[in-house]
């Protein structure tokens, strides 16, 4: 079937979700930064400046972590595709696993004094643990659940509208909270104050999951024209031939790249470059402030211009801020500035990302007569969390590397260079192929028929 066939078809599925039901949906997510940003965002500088441990060694841990992640991220999905209970495709794994994940948070942070070989070894388990089990298995299944609670394309819009709204909010609130509440303990030095904030954090993401399994619903069971008990790497096969998501897993890995090579330094800069570690969280705090106001506008955007052109124009609004930051980098109030101006475009990226990787499962399906729901969403995080362990793990490596100690009083010049470069440099290159790629994405334009012969076959059966 030619893409050029598929054009000026009019929209199918038409259905209609409730608010509560879409609030429900993005509890996950919410619960997901919860465990996420803690785990990631912060708990390296707890690894180094809490337990005195060696960053590039943290570092080689968290890259086997991610490398690790990234390929059960896959046969997630392909477990997930072949799920089969009362409760649906993916929800029950949010009923399942809610609890578990909860726990493992809280271990994450339970370092015991056991010498320091014994504490990388406990560090290795308990992070991927955390990273590259449960929350694998826990968050491919929920993602795919976008394509499973509705085909109609503006409401899949909105869901994810919903989800990206409360998942930021949730990365907000710990950004700006996490090391003031940590502080507020007894101290970001101090092992008892992670503790709680992760006892806290794990039962409120518990409490989360569970909502959001208990008041979603799974309307799409769809029998596709070819035989759905597929082997792991015929399944491969098919999602690799779908090139706009080929396109979207490009998009995702540059921008998570550029993200987590400064995300990773990002409250080392606040302390030494800034002076003052709780900025980190401030303007974490500040670039997510805009997608909060802005990310409900891109419904009505995203219908007059497509979802498409609407994140392309917000990726040059990204790169303009990452730019902006070099004119005066040891100011704090100017970093900020340029954070909400980051923020604006990283509003629509976050408000069209999740539709458009739903969109291309049906494109999939049309295009190769077979639907992989868990499989297709499994791969694109794949590339996203590979690029978020080597990117956060060449950042650790290269300061360590630099001669970086979290026990040091003073960091060696070399070691503020390298952050200065990783925080500041380093993710101009990502941000500048993100428009580029969108500019090669043009499914928005055939998708209506799309669905429109979908519905046709469907109907013959």
């Amino acid at each position: 079937m030619s893409e050029k066939a598929a054009v000026n078809g009019q929209k199918n599925f038409v259905e209609k979700i409730s608010t509560f039901e879409k609030i429900a949906y993005g509890g996950g997510d919410l619960a997901s930064n919860f465990v996420l940003v803690l785990t990631g965002t912060f708990v390296t500088f707890f690894y180094t400046d809490a337990l005195g441990l060696n960053a590039a060694i943290v570092g080689a841990i968290m890259m086997f972590s991610r490398l690790a992640d990234g390929f059960t991220d896959i046969i997630m999905g392909y477990i997930m595709d072949k799920t089969h209970s009362k409760h649906g495709k993916a929800r029950a794994w949010l009923l399942w696993l809610s609890i578990p994940i909860g726990i493992a948070t809280i271990l994450v942070f339970l370092v015991p004094n056991i010498g320091v070989t014994g504490k990388y070894i406990y560090i290795a388990i308990t992070y991927n643990l955390v990273t590259t089990f449960l929350y694998t298995m826990i968050n491919i299944p929920y993602g795919a659940l976008t394509s499973l609670m509705s085909r109609d394309q503006d409401q899949r819009m909105i869901i994810n509208i919903f989800r990206m709204f409360m998942a930021q909010a949730g990365s907000l609130i710990i950004n700006a909270c996490t090391l003031p509440l940590v502080n507020a303990m007894g101290g970001s030095t101090k092992q008892r104050s992670w503790i709680i904030v992760s006892i806290l954090y794990g039962v409120v993401a518990a409490a989360l999951f569970l909502l959001c399994f208990a008041k979603t619903k799974e309307r799409v069971r769809v029998q596709a024209e070819k035989n759905n008990e597929l082997g792991f790497l015929t399944s491969f096969k098919l999602i690799v031939k779908n090139n706009y998501w080929l396109l979207l897993v490009g998009i995702w890995v540059s921008m998570v790249l550029g993200m987590s090579m400064s995300g990773s330094v990002g409250t080392y800069y606040a302390k030494y470059i800034l002076g003052n570690e709780n900025i980190a969280g401030f303007l974490g705090a500040l670039g997510i402030v805009p997608v909060l106001i802005i990310m409900p506008l891109t419904a009505p955007l995203n219908r007059k211009f497509g979802k498409r052109n609407v994140a392309l124009y917000g990726s040059f609004v990204s790169i303009a801020g990452q730019l902006l930051m070099l004119l005066n980098p040891a100011s704090a109030a100017w970093l900020m500035f340029c954070a909400v101006i980051k923020g604006i475009g990283s509003a629509t990226l976050s408000g069209t990302m999740f539709a458009m990787i739903a969109d291309t499962i049906e494109y999939g399906h049309w295009k190769t007569g077979t639907r992989v729901e868990g499989m297709l969403y499994s791969s694109t995080t794949f590339g996203a969390k590979v690029g978020a362990g080597v990117g956060g793990a060449v950042a650790l490596a290269v300061i360590g590397a630099a001669g970086y100690d979290g026990l040091a009083a003073v960091q060696a010049p070399a070691a503020l260079e390298a952050i200065k470069v990783l925080y500041l440099i380093v993710p101009i290159p990502f941000v500048i192929i993100i428009p580029i790629l969108y500019a090669c994405y043009k499914l928005d334009k055939i998708y209506p028929k799309v669905m429109e012969e979908l519905n046709q076959r469907e109907q013959k059966k």
